[in-house]
């Protein structure tokens, strides 16, 4: 019998690190759901609002340095209060805010989509098609599967949101024309690219323990299409009869706006706006005699004597009586209620896909 000689044989080839071996999975998942030509269509479609925030930031930047190319459109800006058109660069900061704010409000509905159409096969096909196999015959952890799949998730939001904003961010300061703008909206970038990541993050992992759930990926996806629409309704509707201060902690996305409203501090940037608004309505009203202090003169004196006092109104003082900001004042006005409730509501659906996940698949480890 002959015996070959087993020694030592030097490896010439190419080594890659230990530390991405999640990768490939990734990079699967994200060619794989490139094919599926609704995602293309949703990705599509999530192109819109920056391409809206774009073009506002542009405009905004030619209107603070008083621009000849905005002469045609000089009508839109009538509306704005006389403090803003005498500085807009005072202003700077809180139109950008409001702007990423309002970006964000109408961009939340494609992430929530692509999840939709992304997520559901993610693992479940794995369990149908029993792929775990193949899986271990690769050095991949646990630990290395998960991440892989939540890096596909994780690549199509941060496609729709923290590309979108760094983008929108680069073209706003190269119109504005001037070096401390960076210094006067670092918060705003800052602020949104922690948002997309809380987005991706949060919806990821509960997309994964959904997946987990079952083998039949229609099934998850009819799941996160309740969780996301029954959550939504159940919070409007406890809103309309309730009205209590935890009603909003019922729908996932207004647990997400409000971490978004907390990160961008659209609160002070709202106050800042409404407060101007509301002075320029006291000055109109007063100057066409429609205000509580204008007295009456001439025969209407006579006859009816002094113009009584106008009882004290929210719509007076944007911080009501009591110094706190009054609820409800519009659809736009940012929600009151502590943001550390979102975050709690937030961290606790994390924590319990993180247990569904690592109870539900246990074959990575080993095989049974």
């Amino acid at each position: 019998m002959p015996i070959f000689d087993q020694g030592y044989q030097h490896w010439d080839g190419p080594l890659s690190s230990q530390r991405f071996r999640w990768l490939p999975i990734t990079r699967h998942g994200v060619v794989v759901g490139l094919r599926n030509r609704w995602i293309r269509w949703g990705m599509l479609g999530a192109a819109g609002p920056p391409l809206l925030l774009v073009i506002f930031l542009i405009v905004w930047g030619l209107f603070e340095q008083k621009s000849s190319f905005l002469t045609p459109f000089l009508m839109f800006f009538r509306d704005l209060p006389e403090e803003v058109k005498a500085g807009p660069k005072g202003y700077r900061t809180t139109i950008w805010t409001l702007a990423f704010r309002q970006f964000f409000d109408i961009q939340l509905f494609f992430p929530m989509l692509l999840v939709l159409l992304v997520g559901p096969d993610l693992i479940s096909q794995d369990l149908r098609f029993n792929a775990m196999p193949l899986y271990l015959s690769r050095p991949v952890r646990r630990f290395e599967y998960f991440l892989g799949k939540l890096g596909v998730i994780g690549t199509y939001l941060a496609a729709v949101t923290a590309l979108p904003v760094v983008v929108a961010f680069a073209l706003g300061i190269a119109f504005s024309l001037d070096p401390a703008v960076f210094r006067d909206t670092a918060r705003v970038l800052l602020g949104s690219l922690t948002y997309s990541a809380i987005v991706m993050v949060s919806a990821g992992l509960l997309m994964l323990a959904f997946s987990s759930l079952s083998k039949n990926s229609r099934y998850v996806g009819a799941l996160w299409l309740g969780f996301w629409s029954i959550s939504s309704v159940s919070s409007a509707v406890l809103q309309n009869t309730v009205g209590a201060d935890w009603c909003p902690l019922v729908s996932y996305t207004a647990n997400l706006n409000r971490m978004r409203d907390a990160l961008l501090d659209a609160g002070t940037a709202w106050d800042r706006m409404a407060s101007l608004g509301e002075a320029g309505r006291r000055e109109v009203t007063s100057r066409m005699g429609l205000g509580p202090h204008r007295p009456r003169r001439g025969p209407l004196r006579r006859i009816f004597g002094p113009r009584p006092e106008r009882p004290p109104s929210p719509v007076d003082d944007i911080n009501g009586p009591s110094g706190e900001r009054p609820r409800n004042r519009s659809p736009w006005t940012p929600p009151d209620f502590p943001w550390q409730w979102s975050a709690g509501v937030l961290a606790g659906l994390a924590v319990f896909s993180v247990l569904i996940l690592t109870t539900r698949v246990r074959g990575l480890d080993r095989l049974r």
